[in-house]
Parts: C-alpha cells; structure tokens; sequence
C-alpha cells in the first residue's frame, strides 16, 4: 500500500486524505488529513479549486491506477533538472556574494520598517503613498543587478511577529528578478518590485486575531482571510501614481490557471501576466519561510512543487522561467557533493546543475569544515540531491 496521488473527479468517500496538496491559503479545511465520509467533503474540495490531493492507501480506500508519491516525485525531479537545459535567465553576477551581502541586510532592515509604516497606516485608514516605497525598490533592483542571489537568499529569514512586512519584500525582490529574468524594461521591473511590495495591503484590515491565528482556520475565518486579496485592489485603486500592474498583482495574486481561485474565480489568460507571476512568487516565498503552522520547505523541493501545481494553480512557462531565474538549487541551499560533503551555494552560473558551492560539513565523518568556495563548473564533484539543514543542525544563512 502506499501514498497515492488522485484527481479529484476519481475521489470517493472511504479513501483517506493524506494531504490536500495546496499552499494552507488555498483550501478551507481544519485537517490536512482525515477520512472522506461524505460526498460533500469532495465537493467543497471542487469548489475551493483542488485539483489533485494525495491519499493513504494504508488508512482508507485505493486509487487503481494513481501515481505513487515516489513515482510523482521522480517525474518533478526529471521535470526540474530538463529546466537547466536552456541555461540560466539572469546575468552572472557583477560583485561576489559575499560584498553584496552587507548592502542587501541593510536594504532589508531599512525595508522592513518602511514596509511596517506604509502598512500600519493602511490600518489606520489613510491612504498608501508610493512616492515613499519607489526608492527602496529601486535599491532592491540594483542589488538584484550587482548579485542576483545576495538579498533573495537573506530575505527567506523572517521573524514570526513580522512576518506580513517581511513576506513583503521578499515578493518585491523576487518579482525584481524574475522581471529582469523575462527582459521587462528597467521602469516595468519597480512597477512589478511596487506591487510586490504593496500586494497584500488588505490583510490590515484583516483582524489580527484571524491574520495571526497559529492553527487552522475555522470556514468564517477561512472566508474573511481569503478576502484581503480584493481589499488589496480596492484599496490601490485609484490612488495617484499607482500603475494598473500594481492593482493587477494586489488583486490577482491568489487566481489559478484553472479557475476557481480568488476573489474573481478567473482563469488562463484573464489573468494578468503580473498576476500569474506574482502567485509563483507569493508561493515560493511563503512556502520557504518558517511559519506558526508550518516549517519552511527547501528551495529545490519548493521548485518541485510549483512544477507539480502547473497548469493547474500556476503559469507552466513562467514556473520554468522563474526556475531559470533562481537556479535548480537557489543560493542559500544546502546540498550534497557526491564526495560526501555538503555545502552551500553562494553563486549561480550559466549552468543551473554545477554553480558555485561554498562547503562547510563532511557527512561521513559529520565534522565542521573550515568553508572553501568550489567551482562546480571547473570541478570533477557534482550535486548528488539537496539537503534538510535541520537534520544536520546547520544555518546556511551563517555561511553566505
């Protein structure tokens, strides 16, 4: 018996749902895992726009036919190494990781206050001024020019008490580079890195008790928290010096591919391409970010996941094209060299498979080594599969 994949359309009550395959905003449900008992159970599932869920064959029903969670996994991880062939999206970088490193923490400190401003006045009722937000963008875009990795691999750390603010820009950043990735002009880009910034406005006039809830929503909740994507719209709208593809990313961020997302229900191409970009991002980053309800993913098994949820959640060809923007193992992952040691990426380069690692851990004997920069591209090692750093007690942050 096994974990088994299964459509919707194929669900039937008596199978047992192991998990509901979808980033936590994106179903209404208390439980990731429970007996189906009845019809409706499925139906809701159709209605909130689940496309396929996985289910324990060993706690309920099977699924003839339906592809094991290993024989999945081997097919995203095809999938994701294929992605590397067309090369890399982004420019090598200008300046190392290393010197870039101390403009992009101050970039973030000076953001992350100016981000809880802008906001806490959205609390209050006043109205967004982007004219204070333009200049720190542009900073991200330049940081993003000098080193593409250095402020994207240091944004994934965020505190629990601000993580709205910190979500933020880490969404702006990434939208600077996925941006540049696609040849938008430099004008284009800050608009993109502007709504990214801004694009969830609406959950300040979420009620903090629903907006920082540590478990699961109840329906009511589940209702009102899904309602900040078209309070974000609505309150852009209309304030001076904001461009459509701002209120374009605030309001379309949570639609899917398929439909049945929301606040419109829309799908395909009635989706903005800033909304379809702006979702691939929002998912990453909230997905590699520790929460009160979930531990943060890896990059690469994140990547994975928003190859599994193409076509139906997200844009395919804009999954692929931000996968060629951060690189099949993002700077800041932890990895294994097929020499036993594990090491961090500092670098991406032309090739997605072989960037720059820094090592820092031999698994074999699990001692501490004293970290050394190695080329992957001029070096005989290679990249054996990504690692967890909590099994090895090990903060790739501190080594970047």
């Amino acid at each position: 018996m096994a974990i088994k994949r299964v459509r919707i359309e194929d669900l039937q009550v008596g199978m047992y749902v192991h998990d509901l395959n979808c980033g936590w905003l994106e179903h209404g449900f208390l439980r990731q895992r429970f007996l189906l008992k009845e019809a409706a159970q499925i139906q809701k599932m159709r209605d909130q726009g689940l496309n396929e869920i996985y289910i324990d064959t060993d706690r309920g029903g099977d699924a003839a036919g339906a592809p094991t969670r290993e024989e999945v996994d081997r097919g995203l991880d095809r999938l994701l190494k294929g992605s590397a062939e067309t090369g890399a999206a982004l420019q090598p970088a200008r300046i190392s990781q290393k010197e870039e490193s101390v403009a992009a923490r101050r970039i973030l400190e000076e953001a992350g206050g100016l981000v809880e401003g802008l906001l806490h006045d959205v609390r209050l009722g006043k109205q967004v001024d982007p004219a204070q937000a333009r200049p720190l963008v542009r900073a991200v875009r330049h940081s993003v020019l000098r080193n593409p990795g250095a402020l994207i691999s240091l944004s994934r750390v965020k505190a629990a008490d601000t993580y709205t603010f910190q979500h933020s820009v880490s969404v702006c950043a990434l939208l600077v580079s996925f941006g540049h990735a696609l040849g938008l002009d430099a004008a284009t880009v800050e608009e993109a890195g502007l709504g990214g910034l801004l694009h969830d406005v609406g959950k300040m006039k979420v009620p903090a008790e629903i907006l920082n809830k540590p478990g699961r929503l109840t329906d009511e909740e589940f209702a009102v928290m899904k309602s900040h994507a078209a309070l974000s719209r609505d309150l852009l709208t209309g304030v001076p010096g904001l461009s459509e593809t701002v209120i374009q990313i605030a309001g379309e961020h949570h639609e899917k591919m398929a439909g049945g997302g929301y606040p419109t229900g829309v799908g395909g191409d009635r989706i903005s391409r800033f909304g379809r970009m702006t979702a691939i991002v929002d998912v990453y980053d909230a997905l590699t970010s520790n929460r009160v309800y979930h531990a943060a993913k890896e990059p690469t098994e994140v990547l994975k996941k928003l190859l599994e949820w193409s076509g139906s959640h997200l844009d395919g060809d804009l999954v692929q094209a931000f996968i060629r923007t951060l690189g099949i193992y993002p700077v800041g992952s932890l990895v294994r060299l097929s020499g036993g040691r594990l090491a961090v990426v500092v670098e991406q380069g032309e090739d997605l498979l072989r960037p720059t690692v820094r090592i820092v851990f031999d698994a074999g004997r699990k001692l501490r080594l004293q970290p050394r920069d190695l080329h992957l591209a001029r070096a005989s090692e290679q990249i054996v599969d990504y690692e967890d750093p909590r099994e090895w007690k090990l903060d790739p942050v501190a080594f970047l």
